[in-house]
């Protein structure tokens, strides 16, 4: 994906029928120009929900470090704070037995390569999105979906969440993400 996360948002707003906060997101002009920056700050903001969630919950932002273990390894050794530790692999390649729990990994001693899955770092207009796998329609669909939502458009917002909804599920299917059932409590 080359598109950067402005870009994405260029995209949402359109898709909100926000052609006023679309253009002034492209290009900086607008009418009302503090009220379409606030707007484009909320969507900003809808734009960084919808990629944790697809982070953690759909197509997992996976992270690989070696690492040398003295038979414990802190979370703060790793460039990014984990959400769960996929395996561990000793210098040959073949998995090892560890143990995660709240300070750390506890592994036999030696270099590791640590494999896991991180969040997203919260993102500017002028970054790239790290939930790269699902594109940018992907990305888009689940950031009009919470604007709508969180400007009180209801039925907008639940036609929007629909379309985010089986274009996630779209994208595990084609992409080895995980989709997880709906469970009633």
């Amino acid at each position: 994906m080359k598109e950067r996360v402005k870009d994405v948002l260029v995209l949402a707003a359109s898709v909100c029928g926000r052609e006023d906060l679309s253009a002034f997101l492209a290009r900086g002009t607008g009418e009302d120009a503090a009220a379409l920056a606030e707007e484009a700050a909320l969507l900003l903001r809808c734009y960084n929900l919808t990629e944790y969630e697809l982070a953690s919950d759909y197509i997992p932002l996976r992270k690989s470090e070696t690492l040398h273990s003295e038979g414990f390894i802190g979370y703060g050794a790793l460039e990014r704070e984990p959400l769960e530790i996929v395996c561990v692999r000793g210098e040959d390649g073949r998995r090892l037995q560890f143990r995660a729990d709240e300070a750390g990994i506890r592994v036999r001693a030696g270099r590791v390569t640590v494999e896991y899955n991180c969040r997203p770092r919260v993102k500017r207009e002028g970054d790239f999105p790290e939930c790269a796998k699902g594109g940018a329609r992907l990305l888009a669909l689940g950031t009009a979906a919470e604007f709508a939502l969180m400007n009180g458009r209801l039925e907008e917002a639940s036609l929007l969440d629909r379309r985010y909804r089986a274009a996630v599920a779209a994208a595990c299917r084609a992409r080895g993400g995980r989709l997880r059932m709906r469970r009633w409590v």
